[in-house]
């Protein structure tokens, strides 16, 4: 059965991006919408020059645990797209509020190296619903573009849990990871997470959802502490692997399993399936709880 398709994008050009602040004001109201059928929009919301700024990479790597000698960091273009994810999240159409979709994973792939000072061309829209055991699951793609030539592109796979589509059969494009099968890892490091991580990395991403950025405002949300950024823990993960020069292309997928509470303590799991790959795990201090799941590969120049 072929996964069904959205009506034909409207592209719209973003110009002039909203302070988060107004972006995350517009999310608030819809947690009260009355339900409404689901239907994504049919946007594809483009950032038509971009520049990699010295600056904010350095940041960003900062925060992240990235190094000068890996060069523009595998997972920070996801920060240029994220604004547009988020305008997509809170547009009108678009059926919930966008504190109200979990984040399931995030895969990530470099196709051309990147360098502070080009500029870039940013491209976001929505793949189709696809049920999902616990609701309904859909894709936010990413497409970054140098001079016409595709350079990066990102998948974030978002769930609306209790929610139902037309369609009741189970998916087989979006599916949680399964437990069996993981490959033997070893401990390889220990992370002491600061109360502040999230909101240090706020700054760095653009990402205020107020999960991740107090204890109060994420016990608004149902969450006893706040909570790290899934997108950090990928990043914190692939600069931990990354070997120390920058890369030709790469490829990373992480699959978010469960909270990991600020402050707290993580440890990281590793198997080397070849020279060029890791599978790993980010887990709690005991090593039995996975916040983390994912593969990261690549090639150097």
């Amino acid at each position: 059965m072929h996964a069904p398709t959205l009506p034909r994008a409207r592209t719209v050009v973003i110009d002039t991006l909203p302070p988060p602040a107004k972006l995350y004001g517009r999310a608030l109201p819809a947690l009260f919408r009355r339900a409404r059928a689901p239907e994504l929009p049919a946007l594809r919301l483009v950032r038509p020059n971009v520049k990699l700024d010295a600056e904010d990479i350095g940041r960003y790597a900062r925060v992240c645990g990235f190094i000068p000698e890996h060069g523009v960091p595998l997972t920070f273009p996801h920060v240029l797209a994220f604004p547009l994810h988020l305008m997509m999240l809170t547009d009108p159409s678009f059926p919930w509020s966008a504190l109200g979709v979990v984040h399931l994973s995030n895969s990530v792939r470099l196709r051309r190296p990147l360098a502070a000072g080009q500029s870039l061309r940013v491209e976001v829209e929505c793949g189709p619903l696809v049920p999902h055991q616990k609701g309904q699951a859909f894709t936010l793609h990413t497409r970054i573009y140098r001079r016409g030539e595709a350079v990066w592109d990102g998948d974030s796979v978002y769930l609306k849990r209790g929610v139902r589509g037309e369609s009741h059969a189970p998916s087989t494009e979006i599916v949680d990871v399964a437990d069996a099968g993981v490959p033997l890892l070893a401990r390889e490091a220990r992370w002491q997470l600061p109360p502040q991580l999230g909101r240090d990395y706020a700054k760095a991403s653009g990402d205020f959802n107020p999960i991740h950025l107090h204890m109060l405002s994420a016990k608004a949300f149902g969450y006893p502490r706040a909570i790290a950024h899934g997108m950090w823990t990928l990043a914190r993960t692939l600069a931990a692997l990354h070997p120390v020069k920058a890369l030709a292309s790469g490829h990373a997928r992480g699959d978010f399993k469960s909270p990991l509470y600020l402050p707290g303590d993580a440890t990281l799991w590793t198997a080397a399936p070849s020279p060029t790959a890791r599978d790993f795990e980010v887990r709690d201090l005991a090593g039995d709880r996975p916040h983390l799941r994912g593969h990261f590969e690549w090639e150097l120049p």
